[in-house]
């Protein structure tokens, strides 16, 4: 496991659905749709994060600016997945849904007692273990759900998935969100 290293990312706007599951494992990263290189440009040197782009000339400007970049190759988003954890998977930790996939903040854990009126009854008599967005307010859950991602991230990422995955989960890994408005 690769204690204390911690990778942030930015996606250029062709690579929204790896930006989604990269967050769905964990990691930091930042995506908008429809934003200059100029302002990748600048928001990578501010926070010192890597630049994902399927982009030569974008790749060309921050090879001139210094700045830590990977040209992803691959046209598919699971393909892309593969690729990118395979590049910087000794740097890498799998936290699913340890973020929001929404708004990229890390969850925060929850009483059970404050979320019973933000969640349905069965979800709140069954479950112990509940974490909240404190961007978007989403309260997220085991469930189900957390299944079927694990089963396509395997799917994907083969046995890099089991030997970078830590749990953030236990003692019931499976998670669900539920918007609260």
């Amino acid at each position: 496991m690769n204690q204390g290293i911690s990778l942030k990312f930015i996606c250029d706007e062709q690579l929204g659905r790896l930006a989604r599951w990269l967050r769905i494992l964990g990691q930091d990263v930042v995506y908008q749709n429809q934003v200059s290189d100029f302002q990748i440009i600048e928001q990578a040197k501010k926070e010192s994060r890597i630049v994902l782009t399927r982009d030569h000339n974008l790749a060309e400007k921050l090879f001139q600016e210094g700045i830590k970049y990977y040209l992803v190759e691959e046209n598919y988003p699971a393909h892309q997945l593969r690729e990118v954890v395979e590049r910087f998977q000794n740097q890498l930790q799998l936290r699913v849904f340890s973020r929001c996939v929404e708004c990229n903040l890390p969850l925060e854990e929850i009483e059970k007692a404050k979320v019973k009126n933000l969640v349905p009854p069965f979800v709140f008599q069954t479950q112990e273990v509940f974490r909240r967005c404190p961007g978007c307010g989403k309260i997220f859950w085991s469930a189900t759900h957390r299944q079927q991602v694990d089963l396509q991230l395997r799917d994907i990422l083969g046995d890099l998935y089991d030997r970078l995955l830590e749990e953030v989960w236990n003692p019931s890994p499976p998670i669900k969100e539920k918007s609260t408005g």
